[in-house]
């Protein structure tokens, strides 16, 4: 048993936070307590270091200083303070390799500006982020000033210079002109108030209220103003990313999961506003040896939210963290209002912290050396490479179409996770009553149908969908895809014969050589989605071949189908039989054989014709 230091005895039995220090006065580790003196004692007690990490730095410590606190909350706010300002070597700790930049609307100042910034001061004005890619949030936010275009030059008062002349973004309509009166004050404040909705993930808020001004100003014989209204209204159409509904009540939450080795964990937070995913950061652990997933958790959680000025009315996370009670009561008063912590186990919320948890591994195997590529097939990345994509596809979705002279036509989708089959979530489909043979229309059928359970939440977005053909196929696949709002995932097609991979915007089509193994990847997709449509097809045919005027009838099924035909012989007998005959048959019982005699009347009187 270690060491005891001297004033265990005199340690108070209230709420608080303890500091353990070293023969050097050096701080070891930091906790908090509901109660100092049981908390205390315990790591000093015989077994309290079977811990690992206790077993470590317990015989060290040589003073334990206590802080009393009036509440448990209070004792965890000055917990992570002191974690934050000492950094322990034995606290786990929320390591931020660089200042991640914040886009700053200046929503105090007369003519608000758009900046990016890497310090957020408390000065009134609207934050947003923080974002992993200042390169991304710089080319956004070029974007967002041609729809909106409120300005970027310094100062409070708009203007580059004394004489207040037009700059070069009035010209390029980037700005709306305050310096130079092109905009009046009132004016130039929508802009600003409609960016910081749209930011917010209120997009459809922003199109109905440009879509009133629009139907106001044409009402008005105001057409110049009513077509800028348009364009603009357009453009907010372009720059909506729709992402993963999670359900109609458009709620905001936050989804927590981390991934982990034995020194340290990646993890994730998904930021989910107005019932879309719009942003994901990432954040590294240190000093997790040891400890559970729920204290891991319980620190990511806390330090993350610390000092942070929104917390959403709802967070998920993909482990239960310890204190779970004192964390929500916490993050409660951090909010100023009610905040409900949980742990979801089924439905979209789930497949969500599951999501997170998948993008947390890739974080912590891409930053292990050696396993840069994050665990994945090289035909995944060499697929990347073969069609320039940004990320490896690691998600693939496969499309076919089988019919014979447009009879009993069928689709299949198909799905490759990390090159190999995931065939929980293979999907076969009918097509809905193709007026004539059409492959173009049913591809744009199934691939429709199929974004559209995406968007719905009940699949993940792919990293690339393929379809079998060429460019007709892809064509119709790529109309069918900007109508549901999936413009964004790649598409390309693979004829047959020849192996052309079809490249929306492309020319000609991508030849790769029979043995690339981007090829190979694809052209197994390919015949997996025709072996699974083929099969379907199959049997619709037999269904088809094998049905009977009794599979029509209510409450004839499979059972009693077999033992009418068993006592009749044939169809064409059960026609001719009475009504008691029928009757007669075990399970049918006279109000059926009514049903049965009056539903074959067809069929008996075309046996008295013949």
């Amino acid at each position: 048993m270690p060491d005891l230091p001297p004033n265990l005895a005199r340690l108070p039995a209230r709420p608080g936070v303890y500091i353990m220090k070293d023969g050097h006065g050096k701080i070891l580790y930091v906790g908090k307590a509901k109660r100092l003196d049981r908390r205390v004692r315990s790591y000093f007690r015989a077994g309290g270091t079977d811990h690992p990490k206790q077993a470590a730095f317990v015989p060290r410590v040589r003073a334990v200083e206590t802080v009393v606190t009036d509440s448990e909350v209070e004792a965890l706010i000055l917990e992570m303070t002191l974690i934050k300002e000492k950094r322990p070597p034995y606290n786990i700790q929320l390591k931020d390799d660089k200042r991640f930049p914040f886009l700053k609307i200046t929503t105090a100042e007369p003519f608000p500006k758009a900046v990016i910034t890497r310090r957020p001061p408390r000065d009134g004005s609207r934050y947003f982020g923080p974002y992993t890619d200042v390169g991304a949030l710089r080319r956004t936010m070029k974007t967002l000033r041609s729809v909106f275009p409120i300005r970027s030059c310094m100062g409070k008062r708009p203007g580059r210079g004394p004489r207040y002349q037009e700059c070069l973004d009035f010209h390029i309509h980037r700005c709306a002109g305050p310096c130079i009166g092109a905009i009046s004050q009132e004016e130039y404040r929508k802009l600003v108030d409609r960016l910081v909705l749209f930011l917010s993930g209120h997009e459809d808020q922003v199109v109905a209220e440009l879509r009133r001004e629009m139907d106001a100003a044409s009402a008005a014989r105001e057409y110049e103003r009513a077509a800028a209204l348009r364009d603009r209204i357009e453009a907010v159409g372009r720059l909506r990313h729709r992402q993963k509904m999670l359900d109609t009540q458009e709620r905001d939450l936050d989804v927590f999961a981390f991934a982990r080795d034995e020194e340290t964990a990646h993890g994730v937070v998904l930021q989910v506003r107005a019932g879309r995913v719009l942003g994901k950061e990432s954040r590294r652990l240190v000093g997790v040896r040891g400890q559970s997933d729920g204290e891991v958790m319980f620190a990511f959680l806390t330090q993350y939210y610390r000092g942070r000025e929104r917390v959403p009315a709802e967070v998920l996370c993909s482990a239960s963290p310890v204190d779970m009670p004192l964390l929500e009561r916490w993050l409660e008063k951090q909010a100023g209002s009610r905040v409900s912590l949980r742990v979801p186990r089924r439905g979209r919320f789930a497949g969500l912290a599951h999501l997170a948890e998948e993008n947390a591994r890739l974080d912590l195997e891409a930053a292990r050396g050696e396993s840069v590529r994050g665990g994945l097939a090289p035909e995944v990345y060499a697929l990347q490479k073969a069609l320039g994509l940004a990320s490896p596809p690691v998600h693939i979705e496969g499309f076919d179409i089988s019919n014979i002279q447009g009879a009993q036509p069928v689709a299949s989708a198909v799905v490759f996770h990390n090159a190999r089959p995931l065939r929980s979530a293979y999907r076969r489909y009918r097509m809905r009553s193709p007026e004539r043979p059409n492959d173009f229309a049913m591809m744009a059928e199934v691939v429709a149908r199929r974004a559209a359970r995406i968007l719905a939440g009940e699949f993940p977005v792919p990293d690339l969908f393929l379809v079998d053909g060429g460019k007709g196929q892809v064509s119709a696949a790529r109309t069918a895809l900007e109508q549901e709002g999936l413009e964004g995932v790649p598409l390309v097609g693979l004829a047959k014969k020849e192996e052309l991979i079809v490249v929306p915007g492309r020319r000609d089509p991508l030849r790769l050589a029979r043995r690339d193994p981007a090829l190979l990847l694809l052209m197994r997709i390919r015949d997996e989605a025709h072996r699974f449509a083929v099969s379907f097809h199959r049997t619709r045919r037999a269904k088809a071949f094998l049905a009977s005027p009794l599979d029509e009838i209510p409450g004839v099924g499979e059972a009693r189908k077999l033992r009418l035909l068993d006592a009749f012989g044939s169809v064409d007998d059960v026609a001719r039989a009475t009504v008691e005959e029928i009757a007669a048959v075990p399970g049918i019982g006279p109000a059926l054989a009514r049903a049965v005699h009056d539903a074959l009347r067809p069929a008996r009187e075309a046996s008295h014709v013949a």
